[in-house]
């Protein structure tokens, strides 16, 4: 069974790399890989939309004035280590992907 390859020929691994680092899917993109940019993309849309709808700054402020742990403080990291982890495995992907073609 031979391994997937990136459709687009003579990619920089660099720029594909750096173009994942700026946003999940867009070293995919870059890449060629179309419907995998895709994917990365909106899961890292999904993601940032549920950490800017679970930020209440004002309960938050005030948690951490009257020196409380905010209560949603776990769902803030758990859904900020998923983004960094998308991150991360896009970064990888792409780089690796665009290696593959040359």
């Amino acid at each position: 069974m031979q391994a997937e390859r990136s459709p687009k020929p003579n990619v920089n691994p660099a720029i594909a790399a750096f173009l994942s680092a700026l946003f999940p899917g867009l070293g995919q993109l870059y890449n060629g890989q179309w419907a995998k940019g895709a994917a990365f993309f909106f899961v890292a849309l999904l993601i940032i939309g549920a950490l800017l709808s679970a930020i209440d700054v004002e309960r938050f402020e005030q948690s951490l004035l009257a020196d409380e742990v905010p209560s949603n403080l776990g769902l803030l990291l758990t859904l900020a280590a998923f983004l960094l982890l998308l991150a991360l495995w896009s970064i990888v992907d792409a780089m690796r992907m665009a290696r593959r073609t040359r």
